[in-house]
């Protein structure tokens, strides 16, 4: 098998695990779109990382970071409030929100460690070998490798 193909299934594993989400992620009652979106799943991040970082994150955290409207990174703010997962409080510049943590955010996050488990033994699964072997594919090849040593996937008369 080529490590491209190897490499799709990877992907395609990592994926998957945010697909089969466990009764404790349901439970959170987190629309799909904020969990199968990867720019939400770039603000998640970012909201924690600025947590661990300085204690709480503000609104322009997020939106530097995706190519979502500020709208709907806005609209994404008022959710995790709504849902109790932070507090809003007003800083020192009055027309500034700092977004904290609520005493529970902790075990909202734990119950999303199932899906990071699978992700990484997926990762783990692939192993170092192949992932220094498609590093050095995707970086030189200047061919797409088509199944079977073909030149194309299909002939034309398949169209």
């Amino acid at each position: 098998m080529h490590i491209y193909d190897k490499y799709l299934r990877l992907v395609k594993e990592a994926a998957d695990a945010k697909t089969e989400l466990d009764q404790s992620i349901k439970d959170l009652n987190i629309p799909e779109l904020y969990i199968y979106d990867q720019r939400y799943t770039v603000l998640w991040l970012i909201a924690e990382m600025s947590l661990r970082e300085k204690g709480y994150f503000v609104s322009n955290d997020l939106k530097q970071e995706t190519n979502l409207s500020d709208k709907s990174v806005e609209r994404f703010i008022n959710f995790l409030v709504k849902k109790c997962y932070y507090i809003s409080k007003t800083g020192k510049d009055k027309r500034r929100k700092l977004y904290y943590p609520t005493k529970n955010l902790h075990k909202h996050i734990l119950s999303t460690w199932s899906v990071r488990i699978r992700q990484n033994q997926a990762f783990k699964d692939f192993g170092l070998d192949n992932f220094n072997e498609i590093q050095d594919f995707l970086k030189n090849s200047k061919e797409y490798p088509f199944p079977d040593n073909k030149d194309k996937f299909l002939s034309s008369k398949s169209y």
